[in-house]
């Protein structure tokens, strides 16, 4: 090597190393934290402490990162996985604890990393005093540590908000001048809660853009004793397993439990509280396979789940099975496009605002339904607080006038398939458009009509046929796949002034019924029905 050349060389290392350097050092100035350590709080039985992180890419395209547990933490996936590009990642931060009351020196504790709709679950048992976890996240560019800081506490910390009921189902009502319910506010944290209370809210609720909520909730009943579905759902709402009262609320403990539910149609989201670490449900639509149901949790260890996926139009017969753990269902979100929003001002509600401890507040709500049409209508009332916020949905549907003494009956037909209603206009109008209106059937009774009883619908999708019956259990049929449609209006069961038979044909080979005050069955019996009996007495 030459004196000339030696110099070249010294200055091509010297560039090739600095050039080695910047890369290195490039790669790992890639991956970027908005935050280094998060400070959760003091947190005592029961309580959350909640935070927010960004993973940003400093360099140009993006990069892949993972999140992995803890030493020490027991997850229930192996990691959570992103990609950050020009914008970067956000990951909520949520940590739980699992410990209902006080008294203990351990806390069951839940963290909870959630972004872009991926989450990563972990539990660890933790003692009182000050922890300092290290979150790392590695990238393919290099890696990072995130600290999350708290402290636990034999104690409550901070006031935390209780709200009952969830939500509020006023059924199917008359335009009647005031409806009034009670809201319970009350603290289960520690300090002063301070509160508001007001009619709508901001943001996105359960009860708000076309969803009707069906509130599970009966006040009427005792703790412990047998759950029985709120008037507004008994004929929407069957039960088997053994379900009992809480606060209210149904719960389910252990294997038998199920219910099955009549919905509109569209999304339905299932909303409730976990009673035990393992929960497993199961539902399926109509005749459907049952799948699993996945449970995304919010707050105050309540979860929200999706247990159907878009339905077609018309009524559907939802099943839902409790195959592990105990639960409490609150109530079911159900996406419906003819739901409205009432006028400003029908809600009010007093008092305002206040302050509590211990002691439990009371909200008056006051609602005038007697400008309202008829048509299915959802607000909510919402209550904030230093202790949290909770979105009350508040759902009905205006019926009409008074129930007349006499019902005028209209038959629909669609092929074979024969539907009698007494209210085409408040049917839905995706399920009633595709039969053919032929004209006045008969008349029924109003409600309450000495020697009557209610004449009930039934619908199978399967097969398009509809049965009737004057028993709610349908008698001895069997109404495998058949979803309940609810009350016609009252048959007669023994035979009144004015009144005809209502007959019942059956055809084995297709499964199909046929209704018709006609004895010889317009001809049916040519096309393989036969005669079933009489389902009761119709008026002229």
């Amino acid at each position: 090597m030459t004196h000339c050349s030696r110099p070249v060389a010294s200055v091509l290392f010297a560039l090739l190393a600095a050039l080695t350097l910047w890369r290195v050092s490039s790669a790992e100035a890639a991956l970027g934290l908005s935050a280094r350590e998060i400070d959760l709080g003091v947190l005592g039985p029961g309580e959350s402490g909640r935070a927010q992180f960004r993973i940003a890419n400093t360099a140009a395209g993006s990069i892949r990162w993972t999140i992995e547990a803890p030493a020490g933490w027991e997850p229930r996936q192996a990691r959570l996985s992103g990609e950050s590009g020009a914008s970067p990642s956000r990951v909520d931060v949520t940590l739980d604890s699992l410990r209902g009351e006080s008294g203990a020196d351990e806390h069951p504790m839940q963290l909870r990393i959630a972004s872009g709709g991926r989450v990563l679950v972990m539990r660890r048992t933790l003692a009182d005093g000050p922890w300092r976890e290290a979150l790392r996240i590695e990238s393919d560019e290099g890696g990072r540590t995130l600290f999350l800081r708290f402290r636990l506490a034999d104690t409550a910390s901070r006031p935390v908000l209780e709200v009952e009921p969830r939500g509020i189902d006023l059924g199917e009502t008359e335009p009647v001048r005031e409806i009034t319910r009670t809201i319970r506010v009350s603290n289960s944290g520690a300090g002063v809660l301070r509160w508001q209370a007001f009619p709508g809210g901001t943001g996105t609720a359960p009860g708000a853009g076309g969803i009707r909520y069906f509130s599970l909730y009966n006040e009427s009943l005792q703790a412990g004793r047998p759950y029985a579905a709120p008037a507004e759902l008994k004929d929407a709402l069957q039960l088997s397993g053994p379900w009992t009262a809480e606060k209210g609320y149904p719960k389910a403990s252990g294997v038998g439990c199920a219910l099955r539910i009549r919905i509109p149609g569209a999304e339905v989201v299932l909303t409730g509280r976990g009673a035990s670490e393992t929960i497993l449900l199961r539902s399926s639509v109509d005749e459907q396979p049952p799948r699993e149901v996945s449970l995304e949790e919010t707050d105050g260890g309540r979860f929200e789940a999706a247990v159907s996926e878009r339905l077609s139009d018309g009524p559907h017969s939802l099943h839902l099975q409790v195959v592990e753990g105990a639960v409490i269902l609150e109530g079911v979100s159900v996406r419906d496009d003819r739901v409205t929003t009432p006028p400003a001002a029908w809600i009010r509600l007093a008092p305002l605002s206040g302050t509590t401890t211990r002691e439990t507040d009371f909200v008056t709500v006051r609602m005038t339904l007697a400008d309202l049409k008829p048509g299915p209508y959802t607000d909510q009332v919402t209550i904030s607080s230093n202790g949290g916020t909770v979105r009350i949905p508040v759902s009905f549907g205006v019926s009409g006038e008074a129930a007349p003494r006499h019902l005028a009956v209209w038959r629909f037909t669609r092929g074979e398939d024969i539907l009698y209603t007494a209210q085409p206009e408040k049917e839905d109008p995706r399920y009633i458009g595709a039969y053919r209106r032929t004209g006045p059937a008969f008349r029924l009774y109003g409600p309450g009509t000495a020697g009557t009883a209610e004449l009930h619908r039934w619908y199978n999708p399967s097969i398009g046929d509809h049965y009737y019956s004057a028993l709610r259990s349908g008698g001895r049929k069997n109404l495998q796949g058949y979803i309940y449609g609810g009350s016609v209006g009252n048959i007669a069961t023994i035979r009144l002034p004015g009144t005809r038979e209502l007959y019942c044909w059956f055809n084995a080979e297709t499964g199909r019924h046929y209704f018709t005050t006609d004895a010889a069955g317009e001809g049916m019996g040519r096309r393989g029905y036969r005669f079933e009996g009489t389902v009761g007495f119709v008026l002229r």
